[in-house]
């Protein structure tokens, strides 16, 4: 089960998605689609996220790319489906069976905002666990 939390911070904010190798195949297969059919997810929905706090919406609507903090509903990660292919190929490297920790920031090319991090192996499991 691939964790996902917001950690607000004045420093470094950051969306951090943790799971183990099958938990980032399916993100990035996730991705991947985006990348092609570009339809909006909400990784509440998705089987293998379990959400804590607001949820993330992943879309190609029209706005800066990154992360932005709406002041109700979803976080909305914008970004743009050449960009998604991408951060797939890289979730893959991740994923792979002969690493076994590692991560990967999916950033949008902007330099302030709210990071994206994806981790394998790098925090407890009780990490971004609810109770």
């Amino acid at each position: 089960m691939m964790r996902i939390g917001f950690l607000p911070s004045g420093f470094n904010p950051m969306i951090l998605m943790l799971g183990e190798a099958e938990d980032i195949r399916a993100l990035s297969g996730v991705l991947r689609r985006f990348g092609r059919d570009r339809l909006e997810v909400a990784f509440g929905d998705l089987g293998f996220c379990q959400v804590i706090g607001a949820d993330v919406l992943l879309t190609a609507t029209d706005g800066p790319a990154g992360v932005q903090v709406s002041a109700h509903g979803p976080l909305l990660w914008r970004v743009p489906p050449d960009i998604a292919a991408g951060f797939a190929d890289r979730l893959e490297d991740l994923a792979e069976p002969g690493r076994v920790a590692g991560s990967e920031n999916l950033d949008c090319g902007t330099e302030d905002g709210i990071a994206v991090k994806v981790s394998r192996g790098e925090y407890t499991d009780d990490f971004l666990s609810r109770g």
